[in-house]
């Protein structure tokens, strides 16, 4: 009896770790998998190498040491933490700030959007004309694309929190700072988180942006020397690496999230 009741333990768990992977891997694998099937056939089709080059010579170069790969990513990642850092630091500062007095969102908010309006790109010249070349202000370039999602979703998480809550708190005589602190901010965190995870993908569009315009290292100054030497498969490899980069930078914002909020993991559950 007993071994039976083991045998079907084993078995159930056995049944809910496959499907686990299964929801967690395996059906986030099959885009890709199909992305690739179709990238490879097409090639297949007498397609010109500098037009679409197939997936096993984008490997290839991925391997020539030519492209300096570890350097030019570890250029392009420096800029990215670079600018993600600061952009939630300052975004949820000004997030907070803007939440806290109705004056200062009032005063504060319209020069905001008014400065997020402006087109990065076309900002990005006189980016480099006030920092130079070099690093900083690729991560200048990071931060001024990806702060304004962190800004804009703490500001309306704090101002999101059930009025029953604050008139609960205001019953006990509790002072502003403490419902901010207690009530408003851990209200607002899914709010906050989702404009990091925006950020997260954000942060490497800037600095993507900023080497494109006056960079000698990085994954785009390597993309625009690819370019000259017409060399496809080369930049089709820089792209994946930017792709990853973006991809791996939301993971770990994710996970984050799930070790602040495990309340929300068994709340989608439900």
């Amino acid at each position: 009896m007993k071994n039976e009741i083991e045998s079907e333990n084993y078995t159930r768990t056995r049944k809910n770790l496959f499907r686990y992977a299964l929801n967690s891997y395996l059906l986030a694998v099959i885009p890709f998998i199909f992305f690739l099937a179709v990238w490879w056939i097409i090639t297949l089709f007498d397609v010109p190498a500098y037009i679409l080059p197939s997936p096993p010579s984008v490997v290839k170069e991925l391997t020539n040491l030519k492209w300096q790969w570890f350097s030019q990513i570890f250029a392009t990642l420096q800029e990215v933490i670079g600018g993600f850092f600061i952009a939630v630091a300052v975004g949820i500062f000004l997030g907070l700030l803007v939440a806290w007095n109705d004056t200062l969102r009032r005063s504060l908010m319209p020069f905001l959007v008014f400065f997020n309006s402006m087109p990065k790109v076309a900002a990005a010249p006189l980016v480099i004309v006030w920092f130079g070349f070099g690093l900083f202000p690729n991560i200048v370039m990071s931060f001024l694309i990806s702060f304004f999602p962190i800004l804009l979703n703490t500001a309306r998480g704090v101002s999101e929190v059930p009025y029953e809550m604050i008139e609960l708190a205001l019953t006990f005589n509790t002072p502003k700072w403490k419902r901010f602190v207690k009530i408003r901010v851990p209200y607002a965190l899914p709010y906050i988180m989702t404009g990091i995870k925006l950020a997260s993908i954000l942060s490497v569009t800037g600095a993507i942006v900023g080497e494109f315009i006056a960079s000698e290292n990085g994954l785009a100054a390597l993309i625009l020397q690819a370019q000259s030497y017409v060399e496809t498969d080369a930049m089709v490899g820089a792209l994946i690496w930017i792709s990853l980069m973006a991809m791996v930078l939301f993971g770990l914002v994710n996970l984050v999230e799930k070790l602040l909020m495990p309340w929300a993991k068994l709340k989608e559950k439900e």
